[in-house]
């Protein structure tokens, strides 16, 4: 498939959330770097970016096995961990799609920090996961699609 295509099918499949897609306004300080308020923020961002970008700006195939096996982990994961909020999951599993094959970005915002002590980190053109090592072999872990790559715990 085609990542034009691709694109033309989020855009479509998003545009119903354009009125319900609001700031969580206790994230609004970008200082707030809760977990929640960060990927919140990030979700946010990626939601507009869909929006506005053109399928002029992508090229390049989509591996359908690869889209099909993100789509099915995101149902699994929220079928595990619900309880199951169809809209919010459908809304997950564009963003999850969108920074997977177009935006090329890791599924957690680059700067987070989870309680545990890892992170997402950026150096260079390169993303870097500390957390991924911890959860690539989940049933139905996301880590395996994320575009970060495995790093040890620093």
């Amino acid at each position: 498939m085609k990542t034009s295509k691709l694109l033309l099918r989020l855009q479509h499949d998003i545009e119903p959330y354009k009125s319900k897609v609001k700031s969580n306004p206790n994230c609004l300080d970008v200082n707030n770097k809760s977990v929640q308020c960060a990927v919140s923020r990030y979700n946010l961002q990626n939601f507009h970016e869909i929006l506005d970008l053109s399928p002029d700006e992508v090229s390049g195939d989509v591996d359908v096995e690869k889209l099909h096996d993100l789509e099915n982990r995101v149902e699994g994961y929220f079928e595990l961990h619900g309880p199951v909020d169809e809209e919010f999951k459908e809304f997950i599993k564009l963003i999850c799609i969108y920074l997977t094959f177009m935006a090329h970005k890791p599924l957690h915002p680059p700067g987070i920090e989870f309680g545990d002590g890892t992170t997402v980190y950026q150096e260079g053109d390169n993303y870097y996961c500390t957390a991924k090592k911890l959860h690539i072999d989940e049933e139905y872990g996301l880590c395996r699609c994320c575009v970060a790559c495995v790093k040890e715990v620093i």
